[in-house]
């Protein structure tokens, strides 16, 4: 690795610790373990903050961390990670399968556990809104316990499946482009929010080369 690509490297490293001691703070004095990553725009770099967010987390040497890629209608937790993605939520689903099946280790995280599916489901809102899917993830937060469970959600502003996800999480962390974002971006998302669990933040990102 070339020099300034390790700088670079260390300054994303430091910048998500920080963003990890503040949200594990916030988190944990409201008792809540679920927290969505919700981009608000395609591009958004929303699967990068939920991927290095869930690292920088597990580097914690007592915390046990589940990243779920929930944007299954484009998931991409499975290549950043660039691990074997797993079969899909709605097979494992009608098969009455637990989902703790799909779970795999990262070798460099020993702490956490990842649900990455390898492809694309047909139907992912409709999929994501169902009780047995909701189910199904509370199950496997008590077969895994996890202090932090962190999931990858699909754009906000470009599709319904984001909505449909974010019930499943205590709160909400938005991720907002940097150079592309709007404040018309931020209000539409304040309306669609309204309802749903408490926003603990928005990360700014792309806001720099």
């Amino acid at each position: 690795m070339a020099a300034s690509d390790a700088k670079h490297a260390r300054i994303i490293a430091q910048r998500f610790s920080l963003l990890r001691t503040r949200i594990l703070r916030e988190m944990r004095s409201r008792g809540w373990s679920k927290l969505a990553v919700v981009p608000l725009t395609p591009g958004a770099g929303g699967t990068f903050v939920a991927v290095n967010l869930s690292l920088a987390l597990a580097r914690q040497p007592h915390t046990r961390v589940a990243l779920v890629d929930l944007n299954l209608g484009g998931p991409d937790v499975a290549r950043q990670l660039a691990i074997p993605g797993c079969a899909p939520v709605a097979d494992t689903l009608r098969q009455g399968a637990g989902l703790d099946r799909l779970l795999m280790r990262v070798d460099e995280a020993p702490n956490l556990s990842v649900l990455a599916p390898e492809r694309a489901e047909s139907a992912a809102a409709e999929l994501l809104q169902d009780e047995a899917l909701a189910q199904a993830m509370q199950r496997l937060h008590q077969s895994h316990p996890a202090e932090m469970m962190v999931f990858d959600t699909a754009p906000l502003l470009a599709e319904d499946a984001a909505l449909a996800a974010l019930p499943l999480a205590d709160a909400l962390l938005l991720v907002a482009d940097g150079r592309k974002g709007t404040a018309a971006d931020m209000a539409e998302a304040e309306r669609l929010l309204a309802g749903m669990p408490a926003v603990m933040g928005v990360v700014l990102n792309k806001s720099e080369d």
